[in-house]
């Protein structure tokens, strides 16, 4: 039976890939997507901005360019605060632009300032996935600088735990990951963006 569904969303999706593209080709508004490490951020705003006609962002990327350094060598050099700080200076200078998908951080929640700028940017969508989704997907990547613990599992959790409450304030829609394709979300997060912003005149 799944298998039929995915039949079906993939034909519908296909149908309404035309439609989406021409409403956002007008839209002055943009796409933000939080969640943890290995919640599918970057590839899925990836997706999102080829298919959209959006510029594609990623938070990591602009920090290291910023900071011409690596993010595992801003966490060993100067620590997680400055890092923090580099983020929220990210965040100010994606202010006043449209037309976006942004990948962010997985911690960029941890500061109130963060949420308070991610949602003055645009609609907010937390892409959440299950313990096991992340241990998995993480795993295949060790430049990952919270997670250098005997016990990522327990890590992981531990910082789910933590920012749960922050994931939820700041998203405007959660989106579970788990057991979806990326065509699957892609296509849940453009409809949603669609009728909100259509909403919002």
């Amino acid at each position: 039976m799944l298998h039929v569904v995915r039949f079906v969303a993939r034909f519908v999706y296909g149908a309404k890939l035309v439609e989406m593209i021409e409403h956002f080709r007008h839209t002055p508004m943009n796409i933000l997507l939080i969640g943890f490490m290995g919640s599918g951020k970057t590839t899925i705003a990836n997706r999102l901005a080829n298919n959209l006609g959006f510029e594609f962002i990623d938070t990591d990327e602009l920090i290291e360019k910023n900071a011409s350094k690596s993010i595992n060598e801003i966490f060993t050099d100067e620590g997680e605060s400055e890092f923090r700080k580099l983020e929220s200076q990210v965040l100010g200078e994606l202010e006043g632009r449209e037309r976006m998908v942004i990948a962010t951080g997985g911690g960029i929640v941890s500061s109130d300032d963060n949420i308070k700028r991610l949602r003055k940017i645009g609609i907010v969508f937390w892409l959440d996935a299950g313990v096991d989704s992340i241990l998995e997907r993480v795993s295949r990547n060790s430049d990952r600088p919270l997670l250098k613990t005997n016990d990522p599992r327990k890590t992981i959790l531990a910082l789910l735990d933590q920012r749960h409450k922050n994931y939820s304030e700041c998203s405007d829609e959660r989106m579970p990951t788990d057991g979806l394709s990326i065509e699957e979300v892609s296509f849940g997060i453009s409809e949603t963006a669609r009728l909100w912003f259509a909403k919002r005149g």
